[in-house]
């Protein structure tokens, strides 16, 4: 359960999260906000359970309050269609002289309006039993999906663990009814910016599960961005092991059509449908492709063994197809589909579909991998979870970023 309170008296509000630290919430359930402006940003970024709001509230810090400033500032949020309106909403105040005027203003607005006292303890009453409600709500209503900025996927467990090492405070969660295993987090930008997360991966590789499990975060979590991050096989002489790739654009090699010719030769035609990168993030992505700063902090990060020769992120083509290959004579065959295709996956064209047929307004997709092996013979795993972890590595410089849209 998420509560925020609103209130700049530093005793009543101290008094209030002590009475909601008894009723078993952790620090981490509750933010505080002592002004309007303040309280109603962090309502543009979470979803808060119950939202406290005292009546004689100041408009932004160094204001003065106004005995109607809460209800003010109840107003706006209704207005306001980026706020994520709260469950419930208690409007509470130390001023008895304001409560014969708000009580009927509090009631049009649906709220609910007690009086502090450090004498009476009703309020704490009031407030312990709306706490006990949400919290039995919670119990017994279905599963309720919070929206976040970025939904994160990867095709194999092993590329969600390099994921899930970003420092992005991850919380484990599961639903009822619902086989997939999310991971909740969030950072704050430099630029001040929250940004939230869920995280996930499919239960196998190929893009039938990718776009099954993309279609679903999409729905359920109602992301701005969709990224899938993990590993690819390069393309010789265009890349290097641990590259990092990110695709621009996507298409499925395997997309055609399958005849035989007048000498009774089997012949494949291709009909790939190309689905380019959003050029802000494309020409964002060559920016930091470029930045010495971005690349040593990617480097440094990695303390094991690394491919010999120079580390790079490349944004080119990047071709997706249902089999695993370790075969020279099919990625020949594929460059020939596009002379410039730099690597070979099996899952980023599903994602990047799936995105396009989610509700709108629909995420924005990216495809970052990064180069395991060549898929030739000489195919291995030795660099997989170096890749994992540069391509995990480049989308945390990206989204930290304040040129990140979000």
């Amino acid at each position: 359960m998420k509560i925020l309170l609103v209130d700049d008296e530093s005793e009543k509000s101290q008094h209030i999260i002590a009475a909601l630290k008894e009723a078993g919430l952790s620090p981490e359930d509750m933010v505080h906000r002592s002004n309007a402006r303040e309280a109603r940003l962090i309502l543009q970024q979470l979803r808060f359970d119950l939202i406290l709001i005292d009546l004689n509230l100041p408009d932004m810090f160094g204001s003065p309050p106004k005995p109607d400033g809460g209800l003010e500032f109840f107003d706006v949020l209704m207005l306001d269609n980026k706020v994520k309106l709260p469950t419930s909403v208690l409007f509470i105040t130390g001023r008895e002289d304001l409560i014969k005027n708000a009580e009927s203003e509090v009631v049009k607005r649906g709220g609910q309006l007690c009086l502090y006292n450090t004498i009476d303890n009703r309020w704490k009453s009031i407030l312990l039993s709306k706490i006990n409600y949400l919290a039995t709500y919670q119990r017994r209503a279905e599963p309720c999906y919070p929206h976040v900025d970025v939904a994160i996927i990867t095709a194999l467990r092993s590329e969600l663990e390099a994921v899930l090492e970003l420092p992005y405070k991850w919380q484990a969660t599961r639903y009822p009814n619902n086989p997939v295993s999310y991971n909740y987090g969030n950072l704050t930008r430099e630029d001040g910016q929250t940004v939230s997360f869920v995280a996930a991966a499919a239960y196998s590789k190929g893009m039938p599960s990718s776009a099954a499990l993309a279609a679903q975060l999409c729905v359920l979590f109602r992301p701005k961005v969709i990224v899938m991050l993990g590993i690819c096989a390069g393309i010789k002489k265009e890349t290097e092991l641990g590259h990092v790739i990110v695709a621009d654009p996507t298409w499925d090699w395997g997309s055609g059509k399958i005849f035989q010719n007048d000498d009774g030769e089997r012949t494949f035609l291709a009909s790939p449908q190309q689905r380019p990168l959003n050029t802000q993030i494309s020409q964002l992505c060559m920016d930091l492709s470029k930045d010495s700063e971005v690349i040593r902090n990617i480097r440094s990060g990695w303390t094991g063994k690394v491919p010999e020769g120079e580390f790079k992120v490349q944004i080119g083509p990047m071709a997706s197809g249902a089999s695993v290959l370790a075969n020279n004579a099919t990625v020949e065959e594929i460059t020939l589909q596009n002379r410039d295709v730099i690597a070979i996956e099996m899952e980023a064209y599903a994602v990047m579909a799936a995105a396009e047929y989610a509700l709108m307004p629909a995420p924005t997709a990216i495809a970052i991998k990064s180069v395991c092996d060549f898929a030739d013979a000489k195919k291995g795993n030795d660099w997989q979870k170096y890749a994992a972890y540069t391509s995990a590595a480049f989308f945390n410089q990206l989204i930290r970023s304040h040129a990140f849209p979000i």
